[in-house]
């Protein structure tokens, strides 16, 4: 099924030649195999679960004034586990950088443009 749009073709072609260029580019490749990585490494995903988790303990326990030191010391321990997790910090730093890539080519686009480029698609709600 074709939607039709009101973009002109050579415009067209050239937004497919860039979104083609960017999912092939180096940084959002790496990130989609740490992506998936991370997705089927039960240990990489059984810390950030178990971080996640103890963040939102901690939280509503500050509420309260309730944290107490073994509170900090758990959460010291995690933090330690997850940044010294070799899948974590592969996806952590590829999604780094494959963001870093994309705000290049975001600002790029609004040079050329002379607009924030990513204003617009926030506002047309892409």
């Amino acid at each position: 099924m074709t939607i039709k749009t009101n973009i002109p073709e050579n415009l067209e072609l050239a937004l497919n030649n860039l979104t083609e260029r960017i999912k092939f580019s180096e940084p959002v490749k790496y990130y989609q195999i740490a992506q998936k990585r991370f997705t089927q490494d039960v240990a990489a995903n059984k810390i950030m679960e178990d971080l996640s988790g103890l963040q939102r303990d901690i939280r509503q326990k500050q509420n309260n004034n309730q944290v107490t030191q073994q509170d900090l010391e758990k959460l010291r321990l995690l933090q330690t586990k997850a940044q010294e997790n070799e899948v974590i910090n592969f996806y952590a730093h590829s999604q780094q950088e494959a963001i870093g890539k994309l705000r290049e080519i975001n600002a790029e686009i609004s040079n050329l443009l002379g607009i924030d480029f990513a204003s617009l698609a926030k506002k047309s709600n892409c």
